[in-house]
């Protein structure tokens, strides 16, 4: 992203927010798929989709107008795109509690392998260069900067035709679950006692199938045995006192649950997505280099998350988080170079000193908290699916918006951060970056200690 802000004439600290655009719009679009989703999966897909076609070919397009305004719209209306929304929620409604974390791990696998692929093709790409015309739009430039973009157009376009030829609804048999186990949870005599992750009653005027609940304390026992069968798609919450209804059913594990998500991601995005800018001015490295690193990261994460589904089998998810967290903070401790808080005279970095955070280091650093982050992601995921109540599981504020907005936020002002970092000090960013993420991670081990009971589920 820096080698392309820089081909559009834009300061490299601009590379940040070309970046964080593509999350602003994911944070955007959520909350329209997550209420979309209350009825069809595969509607919202194709919408989706083709968003991702159009946002995709403006980007490229962006080095033939030299408009770094153009990029950043694309990589805005590619935000606007993201599935990530659907995929999770597809995840926690359609899987048991049992094989949760390991499609959870699934799902992270595959965006390693996404991540793997992505940088891997932009190498190859980068050994093209040529020019084609478009109908309505001109001239074309195919290069390592733009070949992505027109690369991606092309998959998607493919990826379109397979889901409106071969996707179907699927059955919800995982929101089914966590509604019987709510009511599991209810004491002999009627009176409901939900555990500390379950509030005791519904919001007010909640519709199921068209029946209306007017009573202001109909208790979750009543709500649910009025029709245990009901279809989750056809569950929404509305009225006046809907929102203030749902904010009172995001509980204690909810809330920690969603802030470990937003500073693990957060950190996550102030580390990796800086990479290009980082290597650029510290090691003097190219698109190559930098896309050979995304790769190898890629490559690394996809047997990590393969070991953490089989963990999961095994060991509870709340204390893999804490032994992966522990790993993430080990990784970032390798990026931290303290040769720089004594000396920063040396354009790039402090060639020579031992303590000096040379390639080598840096890429171990990189693999380790990149991959161990991953994984991180899909214990919490798995948890914050298995501790939503049920009346929001089954509306707009499933788990999967609620993580799609804690880590798109948190991806955003990482590459906020970013920006704002670069513009402070570009020779010493690094140190700018890591040291905040060593303060997150350290605080998230403090939150699920002290909160590790309400964790078990």
């Amino acid at each position: 992203s820096a080698y392309y802000v820089s081909a559009l004439g834009a300061n490299e600290a601009m590379a940040g927010l070309v970046i964080s655009s593509k999350q602003w719009g994911t944070l955007i679009s959520s909350i329209g798929y997550s209420y979309w989703t209350n009825y069809s999966y595969r509607t919202p897909f194709l919408f989706a989709i083709s968003l991702l076609i159009i946002g995709n070919l403006m980007y490229a397009n962006a080095y033939t107008f030299k408009s770094i305004e153009l990029c950043i719209l694309g990589r805005f209306v590619s935000g606007l795109g993201a599935t990530r929304i659907i995929n999770r929620r597809y995840i926690a409604d359609t899987t048991s509690f049992s094989h949760r974390t390991s499609a959870n791990a699934a799902f992270g696998l595959s965006k390693a392998l996404g991540a793997a692929l992505g940088p891997g093709s932009a190498v190859i790409l980068d050994l093209f260069e040529f020019e084609f015309d478009i109908p309505f739009l001109g001239r074309q430039y195919f290069n390592g900067m733009t070949g992505p973009g027109y690369f991606m157009v092309i998959l998607w376009s493919i990826f379109i035709l397979v889901v409106a030829l071969t996707f179907d609804e699927p059955k919800r048999t995982g929101l089914d679950e966590l509604r019987r186990r709510e009511k599991s949870s209810i004491s002999v005599d009627g009176s409901c006692l939900i555990e500390s992750s379950l509030p005791p009653p519904i919001p007010e005027a909640v519709q199921v199938k068209g029946s209306h609940y007017s009573l202001k304390t109909k208790t979750f026992e009543s709500a649910m045995s009025d029709d245990e069968d009901s279809d989750p798609g056809d569950v929404v919450v509305e009225g006046s006192s809907s929102k203030s209804s749902c904010f009172r059913l995001i509980t204690r594990p909810v809330f920690l649950c969603m802030l470990l998500i937003f500073l693990k991601r957060m950190s996550l995005e102030s580390i990796v997505a800086s990479t290009s800018v980082v290597t650029k001015n510290r090691y003097g490295w190219s698109i190559k280099n930098v896309g050979t690193l995304h790769f190898v990261n890629g490559i690394i994460v996809i047997p990590i998350t393969m070991m953490a589904g089989w963990q999961s089998q095994y060991f509870e998810d709340r204390y893999l988080t804490i032994r992966y967290l522990i790993i993430i903070l080990l990784g970032l401790f390798f990026l931290l170079d303290f040769t720089d808080f004594v000396s920063h005279e040396n354009e790039g970095y402090n060639e020579g000193q031992p303590l000096a955070v040379g390639p080598a280091r840096y890429i171990i650093g990189s693999l380790i908290a990149f991959s161990g982050i991953e994984a991180c992601e899909c214990f919490v995921a798995s948890i914050l699916s298995k501790v939503v109540p049920s009346a929001l599981a089954a509306g707009t504020f499933n788990s999967g918006l609620l993580e799609t907005l804690v880590s798109v936020g948190g991806a955003s002002v990482g590459g906020g951060i970013i920006t704002i970092m670069g513009l402070i000090s570009i020779r010493n960013i690094l140190n700018l970056l890591v040291i905040p993420a060593i303060f997150m991670v350290i605080a998230s081990i403090i939150l699920v200690r002290l909160n590790y009971s309400i964790l078990a589920v």
